[in-house]
């Protein structure tokens, strides 16, 4: 039992980057999407009159808008991974929290818990990768190129 070589990072850096992990992170990051849009409908058609139809429309309107310009995949302005796990953690737990003001406690609670999920999983996702591509810089450095171009 000791540390991983930069080989063995690298496998599961690979295996991470096509694997069952990302399938289920793109599968619940996207679910969490369409749930927080709902979220914020629900909790803003809830609020009194007149100001439901500003809070039910406007507010997932212009989330949906950010969200598209700085966070979606293939936006030109995306922000870094860091931001964007970030963003979507005070994305989703708003929600979470939006539908237990609601008086939606299982769908709030089910959201928290569900951006819970998603949130460690990736931050242990990206920390597996950070890791893997740090080995490969180690074994470059020490090798003069990259294990893949190896005979």
């Amino acid at each position: 039992m000791g540390r991983r070589s930069a080989r063995e990072s690298a496998d599961l850096t690979d295996v991470l980057r096509g694997g069952p992990f990302v399938a289920f992170l793109a599968v619940l990051g996207f679910t969490l999407e369409i749930a927080m849009v709902a979220a914020y409908l629900f909790w803003g058609f809830g609020r009194p009159s007149p100001w439901n139809f500003v809070a039910g429309i406007g507010v997932p309107a212009a989330l949906v808008v950010l969200w598209g310009t700085f966070m979606a995949p293939a936006s030109k302005h995306r922000l870094g991974e860091n931001a964007v796990l970030w963003l979507s953690l005070v994305a989703f737990a708003g929600a979470g929290a939006a539908l237990l003001a609601a008086g939606a406690t299982v769908p709030g609670l089910s959201m928290l818990a569900a951006t819970a999920l998603y949130v460690a999983v990736s931050f242990w996702v990206m920390r597996s990768a950070a890791r893997a591509v740090s080995g490969r810089k180690t074994l470059i450095a020490r090798h003069g190129r990259s294990s893949a171009n190896r005979p």
